[in-house]
């Protein structure tokens, strides 16, 4: 496939990206439903958080793409991060995954807090990451996430307990964008030229996605511009 490749090292790049595609579904008078990411993507959204138009906001549902479990607001909180960098958007609907809720009571809350939010949304955009071994979001490879027929899935992971939204989630989107810098990045990125199996490589759904665009700050010969 032609993947959409923007090569850049500037994050300004991204934030206008992304609150551009934002916005302009807004002004359409859509209802958005925007997942957001945590690691390294968390600046550039805050930064976006900040150019949403504030008067169409109330048509903004934000919630993430995933979470690591724990107390509210615990120090390795995606949403907890985003919120101590700045990310606020007045007007919009925020939806954090932690409520202080058990880990399966969390997780069936979600599965149809996500449901109803998609049914209600007319355009679905998500901001992701890729790991060094492929995974994106929380979906780790040859982990249950990859092929659980649920829009949200719960696990056990030697580092953190993962509250992920799932492939079927992603495949629902109309728009992803993908922040995805340093050289270690470089090889899976590579690998999105590639036909090859969600269990071993879950950033591949993101193919699936109708709009997709890569910010990357390297780009090989054999990934397409």
């Amino acid at each position: 496939m032609n993947l959409n490749i923007k090569t850049t090292k500037e994050k300004e790049k991204i934030v206008d990206f992304l609150s551009n595609e934002i916005n302009h579904q807004l002004e359409l008078g859509k209802k958005v439903l925007w997942f957001a990411t945590g690691g390294s993507s968390i600046p550039v959204q805050v930064l976006v958080s900040q150019k949403i138009n504030k008067e169409l906001s109330n048509n903004l549902v934000i919630t993430l793409t995933d979470e690591r479990f724990g107390p509210v607001n615990h120090d390795e909180s995606n949403w907890s991060r985003l919120q101590k960098l700045g990310f606020n958007v007045p007007g919009a609907k925020l939806i954090p995954f932690l409520s202080g809720k058990s880990f399966s009571e969390t997780t069936k809350d979600l599965r149809e807090i996500i449901k109803q939010e998609i049914e209600k949304s007319d355009y679905k955009i998500g901001m992701f990451g890729i790991g060094i071994d492929g995974h994106t979001a929380g979906i780790l490879p040859n982990s249950d996430a990859v092929n659980i027929d649920e829009l949200v899935c719960s696990y056990e992971t030697p580092m953190f307990d993962r509250i992920t939204i799932t492939p079927k989630v992603i495949s629902m989107l109309d728009e992803a964008v993908v922040y995805s810098m340093g050289d270690m990045k470089w090889p899976i990125l590579e690998k999105l030229e590639e036909d090859i199996p969600l269990i071993e490589d879950p950033s591949q759904i993101l193919k699936k996605v109708p709009l997709l665009t890569i910010f990357t700050d390297y780009i090989q010969k054999n990934i397409s511009k």
